[in-house]
């Protein structure tokens, strides 16, 4: 992606995951806006988790739809029916209502953030995708530092009707962004798929033809059966699942295991954030250089580490120092891991893969609160924390040193 045209697209195609991040973000503020409205905090979680869930059903059928319509123009519909469900927060007070509305939501939001993902495997070029992954992960992080200011500021000194209103405003934003997107070229329909075409990169390019769409027929694709015996699957499986263990785990309640100790969450957090976005920013040419399972798997070994080290941290100074070096995993570990995912799967198989890739990264939203919340109220929340960084430790270094060598 070194030409002008290539440059125009990559820009496009990270703002549009910084608009899908900033709808995500601005939502933090969500339970603040319900009790403003008279709904109760209890109320508030359903219709805060009904969000996530509809975003992880929707992966798989996403994938298929990428197929189907093609990346762009799946985005694009999302985008549209995101807008429109949207809306409705503005006007509806009834509980149930705006259950089914942030439901649709999810839904609509998982179709545009798998689409957007699966347009980068299929258009970044594999020399390139260390760095330029790198600044994609800078869209993840940086409406944390902008749309979750702008949204409390909207909710206490504008209202909370321009706070809501912002949902559908980012949601037309990313419809036309997202038109400008070139479409992208898939194989002919005269080409046979067979394994030298899944060795071909589909990187955007000016001499290839951008008003080539992907072929409405499936045939073309590759099968979910497929995906178990591409060499690294599982590998990347158990890469994924570790990675998803420790960092929800540590996103979730981290904050709350410092503050059980009087200190002062930020110490920890705002370390994190700082290095992690400094790392995505100014080393984003060290992650072409560097072999990408293996980075990935060392980067989860040191996350798991700092969380073991948190037991035996009791200083705001100690949790600063921690929140560094987490910050050095985070930072270098997660442009990789979105990397691995096209990586591993071959262009006909990557919709499919990047919606399963996806799924993994998110699924301990699901399940960490569950062991985190009960294992806390038996052993303690110390102790379970401990335990996930023991395990992301362990995990790391074996699939750094066997599952990866052996892939």
């Amino acid at each position: 992606m070194t030409s002008e045209y290539d440059r125009r697209t990559f820009f496009l195609c990270w703002l549009v995951t910084y608009l899908g991040q900033a709808y995500l973000s601005m939502f933090f503020l969500y339970p603040v806006a319900l009790q403003r409205q008279g709904i109760p905090l209890a109320l508030s979680g359903w219709l805060m988790s009904i969000f996530s869930v509809g975003s992880m059903l929707m992966r798989p059928a996403g994938s298929i739809l990428n197929e189907r319509l093609g990346v762009r123009k799946s985005l694009l519909y999302a985008s549209v029916f995101l807008f429109c469900c949207s809306m409705p927060l503005l006007f509806f007070r009834s509980f149930n209502a705006l259950l089914v509305a942030r439901g649709l939501m999810g839904l609509f939001y998982g179709v545009v953030m798998l689409a957007v993902t699966t347009y980068q495997a299929l258009s970044i070029p594999e020399e390139r995708r260390g760095s330029l992954y790198a600044w994609i992960a800078v869209a993840y992080v940086l409406p944390q530092l902008s749309i979750v200011p702008l949204s409390e500021f909207l909710i206490s000194s504008i209202s909370v009707q321009a706070f809501l209103a912002l949902a559908p405003a980012v949601a037309a934003a990313t419809f036309l962004i997202s038109k400008n997107l070139p479409k992208l070229k898939n194989f002919s329909k005269e080409s046979k798929v067979n394994s030298e075409s899944d060795s071909q990169e589909n990187s955007l390019s000016p001499d290839q033809d951008s008003k080539v769409v992907f072929p409405a027929s499936s045939q073309q694709w590759g099968s979910w059966g497929e995906m178990v015996r591409v060499k690294g699957f599982w590998p990347l499986v158990l890469t994924l699942l570790t990675w998803s263990f420790v960092n929800t785990s540590t996103l979730q309640y981290m904050p709350a295991f410092i503050r059980s100790r009087g200190l002062i969450a930020s110490s920890f957090v705002a370390a994190n954030a700082g290095v992690s976005l400094s790392l995505r920013l100014f080393a984003t040419r060290f992650m072409d250089l560097i072999d990408r399972r293996t980075g990935a798997a060392l980067a989860i070994t040191l996350m798991g580490a700092v969380v073991v080290g948190t037991r035996f941290a009791f200083s705001n100074h100690s949790f600063f120092l921690l929140g560094l070096i987490y910050g050095l995993g985070m930072g270098l570990g997660f442009p990789m891991i979105l990397a691995l995912m096209p990586d591993v799967f071959p262009e006909r198989l990557r919709p499919k893969g990047i919606a399963i890739g996806t799924l993994l990264m998110e699924s301990g939203f699901i399940f960490t609160p569950f062991i985190i919340s009960y294992g806390g109220g038996f052993f303690g929340l110390g102790n379970v924390m401990a335990f996930i960084g023991v395990t992301a430790l362990a995990g790391g270094f074996f699939l750094s040193l066997h599952v990866w060598r052996k892939a």
